[in-house]
């Protein structure tokens, strides 16, 4: 006969593991994504497709019983988004509704001390320890042990580059015109920008320039004060990206810049009328007009700290690296085990940005 042991609402949520880290934000407890994570992978591999609403109608009512009263539909699609975006699952439509599907499961070597099981098999005897309190992927020590065991239930390494794919800015290329690399890219529209900008002058417009050096505080538009946001007018002759106002005063819209003397020309930047990918195309320039000048685009490495800090907005396939490799503990502030060899190794994929150690 088993004996039932009674739970109180921690001990119940600790056997569930979803407060093992717990995250507190605007005073609002929110479960561990390492605990509900694991619910996610259960999930799917039980039934092999789930849609958003069949995860929250399995999931929801373990974390009601764990104290978690906030919004579950939102917490348990946020981290299954994450888990997309990192190669975990697939984002697919079932009937008409959002649905997720496992990923073949592999392993991705990050450093010769650390790697990423992705995918959802069960891997619970394995020695996985979540050392952050947002952290969901299952990180170890590539050693041949632990790799000999990998492989004898059929998971294998994937490389970095494969994991990585094609370079993302090569999504944002309209054009059937020989475009081979970033720098391309940029020319091509400051070729656009000669032919097609709309005059401005410099002295007298509410378009924002971003100048300043790679590495200083980048800001925003709305309160350009010790910023990287200039005015056209204080600023020498070039080619610029900035923004020109939107409908509110909290919205700007990425355009490209020529300042001459007193006069200028302004592009707005378009990529199949879809903001998202805008500001995307937005950020891949900004790298680009970095490279080409010689002055970089800087990305920050804390080795003491276990940090990497970004100096700009950063375009999502670098943020995927990053989201890999550690957790976001900050704005613009990632926290990393080892950000000297994983700046190694992201600066051999992206070479137009500057991974400097401080």
């Amino acid at each position: 006969m088993s004996i039932i042991t009674p739970l109180n609402l921690n001990q119940f949520s600790d056997e569930l593991h979803f407060s093992n880290r717990l995250n507190s934000e605007a005073d609002k407890l929110t479960p561990s994504p390492w605990g509900l994570a694991r619910f996610i992978r259960r999930e799917v591999r039980r039934r092999g497709l789930r849609t958003r609403r069949e995860l929250r109608k399995a999931i929801a009512p373990f974390l009601m019983a764990s104290g978690f009263n906030g919004e579950a539909a939102a917490v348990i699609r946020d981290l299954a988004d994450r888990m997309v975006d990192v190669g975990e699952l697939v984002d697919l439509r079932v009937e008409n509704q959002r649905g997720y599907s496992a990923m073949p499961s592999r392993w991705v070597k990050l450093s010769e001390t650390e790697a990423v099981l992705l995918g959802i098999m069960a891997a619970e005897s394995c020695d996985f320890s979540a050392d952050h309190p947002r952290q969901f992927l299952r990180r170890f020590i590539p050693s041949v042990q632990t790799v000999g065991d990998l492989e004898k239930t059929g998971v294998c390494e994937m490389s970095f580059d494969d994991w990585l794919g094609e370079p993302a800015w090569k999504d944002f290329v309209e054009t059937k015109e020989r475009i081979e690399s970033l720098q391309d890219l940029w020319n091509w529209h400051v070729i656009r920008l000669e032919e097609e900008g709309a005059p401005f002058s410099s002295a007298n417009t509410v378009l924002l320039a971003i100048a300043g050096q790679p590495g200083d505080y980048f800001g925003k538009p709305l309160n350009r004060q010790n910023t990287r946001w200039k005015s056209p007018s204080e600023l020498a002759d070039g080619i610029y990206l900035g923004a020109q106002p939107g409908y509110s005063e909290n919205h700007w819209h990425p355009v490209l810049l020529s300042i001459s003397g007193n006069d200028g020309k302004s592009l707005l930047l378009n990529c199949r009328n879809d903001a998202a990918a805008i500001f995307e195309l937005h950020n891949w320039l900004l790298v680009a007009k970095g490279a080409k000048n010689g002055s970089p685009e800087q990305v920050e490495l804390y080795p003491e700290g276990s940090e990497i800090r970004c100096t700009f907005p950063l375009p999502k396939q670098l943020i995927r690296c990053l989201n890999l490799a550690g957790e976001r503990s900050g704005p613009w502030v990632y926290s990393v085990s080892d950000p000297r060899s994983l700046g190694q190794l992201m600066a051999r994929y992206f070479p137009e940005v500057a991974f400097l150690t401080k």
